[in-house]
């Protein structure tokens, strides 16, 4: 075969192709590679292969575009639009997550939101990804609302009454960009520490282990409204419950520090009480149920820094702080301070960590006080 023009071609259309006959062996060395492309292109087709299949709008979210052509693009195109399609999308990223349709009552019934099983494993770009991949998945009716993983607080729905469109009517979380999908992520530490006789007398909360005649009563350090014990209590009980409800008492602050040792900031605890163990008890620590209790032995002490608290530095050290002095003009309500809002505090329970604080996530940190 020396001629591809059809038999109605005119002298100007032969001529074009004549003018090609010298190459004729180069583009007959090429057929067999254009038959076996697909199956494992060059870097430098996979635009134009891309473009064939349709599977351009994915390009700026998927890092790997050889996985758009194994197969996988081809099957999320026929699958876009329902919710397996966005698991199939998510799955480009390596990421798992549930679509949770909201409620039909409520005025944005068409959103949705993404519950992840995991925390994922970092902010941006990896969540913009997750927002364009997910709104190219779902229903074009459908709008991507929020993603959450742990920390999760609907709104207060006041709908019908006079609380309607007060503040009350928010959901957690907070957004990358203007106008961006809201994310509310958690992650909880749990850290048992018990009370040693250094740091205990350094915070001023200190009884030696009583002996037989007895604890000695410090009459200023714990008064007597604190003595909520049973008086056939043993005095080694009476001792942890009335170091136990010192704490209460007093404000405590979380201290993070980064790799150096230099102070990223201070988070006051949000929960402080004397507990004791319970079945089914309000806080949770090491798979058991503590609630508070007022002959309780053991001190439950727990912090939560809030979106945007720190981003892009990693926390080495989480301690309990005792005693801070605030800085001039530091309100003293306020819950996050910075290195410079304090210039006294004595820490207690101090324990090497290693988590990247990001903006999206409310970092938890629950302390069990033991004496």
């Amino acid at each position: 075969m020396t001629s591809l023009a059809p038999n109605n071609a005119n002298i100007y259309e032969r001529a074009n192709e004549a003018a090609l006959a010298p190459r004729w062996d180069t583009l007959w060395q090429a057929v067999p590679y254009v038959t076996t492309m697909k199956d494992n292109p060059p870097p430098a087709a996979l635009p134009f292969l891309i473009y064939e299949f349709g599977l351009g709008m994915l390009t700026p979210y998927v890092p790997n575009l050889y996985e758009l052509l194994d197969g996988r693009g081809i099957r999320w195109m026929r699958l876009r639009g329902t919710y397996e399609g966005v698991e199939r999308g998510l799955a480009f990223l390596g990421i798992t997550a549930t679509v949770e349709a909201q409620w039909h009552g409520r005025a944005w019934w068409n959103s949705s939101q993404l519950r992840f099983p995991v925390l994922p494993p970092s902010d941006n770009p990896l969540l913009e990804r997750i927002e364009g991949i997910t709104r190219l998945s779902l229903p074009m009716r459908s709008d991507l609302r929020r993603g959450v993983h742990q920390y999760d607080v609907g709104p207060l729905i006041g709908n019908v009454s006079q609380l309607n469109e007060s503040l009350l009517d928010r959901e957690s979380g907070i957004a990358l960009k203007p106008g961006g999908t809201l994310w509310s992520f958690g992650r909880t530490t749990e850290i048992e520490h018990t009370l040693t006789e250094a740091e205990g007398t350094a915070i001023g909360n200190w009884i030696d282990e009583p002996e037989d005649g007895g604890i000695p009563w410090i009459a200023m350090t714990y008064p007597w409204v604190t003595a909520t014990f049973p008086w056939s209590a043993s005095p080694a009980a009476q001792r942890r419950a009335l170091m136990a409800a010192w704490f209460p008492a007093r404000p405590i602050y979380a201290r993070l520090k980064d790799a150096a040792g230099g102070v990223i900031g201070y988070r006051r605890c949000r929960a402080c009480h004397a507990v004791s163990q319970v079945v089914s008890g309000r806080y949770t620590l090491a798979g058991q149920s503590w609630s508070p209790a007022s002959a309780g032995q053991v001190a439950y002490i727990e912090a939560m820094t809030d979106f945007g608290d720190a981003d892009g530095v990693t926390a080495r050290s989480v301690a309990l702080v005792a005693g801070v002095t605030l800085a001039a003009g530091v309100p003293p309500g306020r819950l996050w301070l910075k290195p410079n809002d304090v210039t006294a505090g004595t820490p207690f329970a101090e324990t090497p960590i290693s988590l990247p604080l990001r903006k999206t996530v409310r970092e938890r940190f629950k302390f069990l006080v033991r004496f």
